[in-house]
């Protein structure tokens, strides 16, 4: 219930975290760092944010939000949404990862999080520039969102996978729809992904599986 993340009563910018109860000023701790559309407070006490809350909740916590919270918000998501140019070229280190999705808040946080772990990286907003971004600089991985125009980020995967110069990259489909069991089967099975992360996702679920794929030569530490 998203009672147990509110307001906490006569407190002003108060917030109580669901993990671990603690209240926190909602205006001073930064906002989480997860792949997502909206991405919210951290609590300072647990690191736990508002990104694993169904959408129901997430709403109603920030209806109930203090006001400063709420402009922050608004002022993380415009920062992050500017349209960036697919090609970077002085992104293009090794290992190199091709971020492909439609929501430019989640290419933006995945840009700033890879750049930051020490990996190369370039963008797409739709599947067929990904593919076509992919034949170009042939990446070592690539991070797709599994539905997007154009070109759906699974049939991305496949194709990918069945052409003999991209045989050495590392495929991970990421989604906030497709989340049954099943779904993730036919990713693996049908599509030939080599790993499937369900959004929002958090920065060390992505370090894990990015250690396993694509390993850096000097990993950076990087929070999350």
């Amino acid at each position: 219930m998203v009672e147990d993340f509110t307001l906490v009563p006569g407190a002003g910018q108060e917030v109580v975290c669901p993990g671990c109860g603690s209240s926190y000023d909602g205006n001073t701790v930064p906002f989480c760092d997860c792949l997502a559309s909206i991405n919210g407070p951290v609590c300072p006490s647990c690191g736990k944010c508002t990104c694993k809350l169904s959408k129901e909740d997430q709403a109603a916590f920030w209806q109930k939000a203090p006001p400063a919270l709420f402009r922050r918000r608004l002022e993380d998501r415009k920062a992050n949404s500017g349209r960036q140019p697919a090609h970077l070229e002085k992104k293009m280190g090794r290992p190199l990862v091709l971020v492909a999705d439609d929501d430019a808040v989640t290419r933006r946080v995945a840009q700033r999080v890879l750049e930051k772990m020490g990996y190369g990286v370039i963008v797409a907003e739709r599947g067929d520039e990904a593919l076509q971004l992919a034949l170009a600089h042939l990446p070592d991985v690539v991070l797709t969102d599994a539905l997007m125009p154009k070109l759906d980020g699974r049939e991305l995967c496949l194709r990918l996978k069945n052409l003999p110069e991209m045989a050495h990259a590392k495929v991970i489909i990421m989604t906030g729809l497709f989340t049954k069991s099943q779904s993730k089967y036919e990713a693996f099975q049908d599509f030939k992904a080599d790993a499937f992360l369900k959004k929002p996702v958090e920065v060390g679920e992505l370090k894990k599986v990015l250690d396993e794929l694509a390993p850096l030569p000097n990993p950076t530490t990087v929070e999350g």
